[in-house]
This record gives C-alpha cells, sequence and structure tokens, in this order.
C-alpha cells in the first residue's frame, strides 16, 4: 500500500506541470430524459481553453472558449454568447450542467482543487475512483502517453441532487488522443 500511495504523490505532481494538451473524442451526455453524443476537440495553453463538440449537442457545431477575461460559447448558426465561467455558459445556452472546470483537472486523473469526499486508488497509484463537487468520477482506462498515463475512458455521475433543478446527469468521455506540451 506504502508503494501505490507513492506512486500516487508522484504522479500528481508529474501531471500537476501539464497546462497544454490537445485532445480528441467523445463525450456523451444522458439525462433520464434525454441524451446526446459529440465528438470532441480540446486545445489548452496554460488558462485559454478551446473546446469543439460536433454532432447533435446544438444542432451541429458549437466552439467554448475560456480565457482571462471569460467565456465564449459560438453555435452552429455563428450566434455568440458570453459569460463568465464555460461551465455556466453552457448550462445557459443549452441546458447542460456538465462539470467543465473540474473535468479540466480530472480529464488527467487528478481531483480538482477543493475537498475530495473520496477517493481510490488502482494498484499501480492512478485514480480509480473520485467524489468531488456533488460528482462521481470514474477512471475506467488509461493510456501511455510518454512518460505518464492519462485517462482515456472517464465515466461521470452527478452524485447528489440537492436542487430541484438539477436533473441526474451522466458524462461519458472517450479520449482517443492526447497529445502533451504546446499544441498548435
Amino acid at each position: 500500500m506504502a508503494d501505490v500511495q507513492a506512486a500516487w504523490e508522484a504522479r500528481q505532481l508529474s501531471l500537476a506541470q501539464v497546462n497544454a494538451w490537445d485532445l480528441h473524442g467523445r463525450l456523451a451526455l444522458r439525462t433520464a430524459n434525454e441524451g446526446f453524443q459529440a465528438s470532441l476537440h480540446w486545445l489548452r495553453k496554460q488558462d485559454v481553453h478551446r473546446i469543439e463538440l460536433a454532432g447533435p449537442l446544438g444542432g451541429g457545431r458549437v466552439r467554448l472558449t475560456q480565457d482571462k477575461s471569460g467565456a465564449e460559447l459560438r453555435d452552429a448558426s455563428d450566434k455568440s454568447y458570453r459569460d463568465v465561467s464555460v461551465q455556466r455558459l453552457l448550462a445557459r445556452t443549452t441546458g447542460w450542467d456538465v462539470p467543465l472546470e473540474g473535468l479540466n483537472y480530472w480529464a488527467l486523473g487528478l481531483p480538482a482543487p477543493g475537498v475530495v469526499t473520496r477517493s481510490e486508488l488502482d494498484e499501480w497509484g492512478r485514480l480509480k475512483l473520485l467524489e468531488q463537487r456533488g460528482w462521481e468520477i470514474r477512471f475506467l482506462e488509461y493510456v501511455a502517453q510518454g512518460a505518464v498515463e492519462l485517462p482515456s475512458k472517464i465515466f461521470i455521475k452527478r452524485k447528489s441532487v440537492s436542487d430541484a433543478n438539477s436533473a441526474t446527469l451522466e458524462v461519458r468521455l472517450v479520449i482517443e488522443t492526447w497529445t502533451l506540451g504546446n499544441p498548435s
């Protein structure tokens, strides 16, 4: 168990340095009443994020950008919406309350800043289960990317629904390719 904990601590230190990536994959969202799927392209350079979703979500292609000045969503008809956070913006414009701020960390296999309700590690010192911010995050598969292993399948489910306006939501993220460093 000490080896697993040591591996986890080393992983956290290594992955905390990652602040630029280019990933491609698929995102599926499901509530009790509806579901959507989209292809995903997420480009990150430090505090600047560009997330492109293509598919039924938003009627075609949706581009979300976030930087220090706030967030913008540009829909398939090239209409633009702005807000202070990408998560609030997506919820306001599409009705989907996807935990994008947490996903920024969870995509790397790390907890987001703040309280962790529960976590479990696998035998290699990688997150297997994380409960945080009212979400249950299951890391189902990892893939080697250079010297690190990164999640390739993540299943996220709203853990508690205390707000009557918050429907049960499941998010499935399948990451097909990772590129770390300074993507173009």
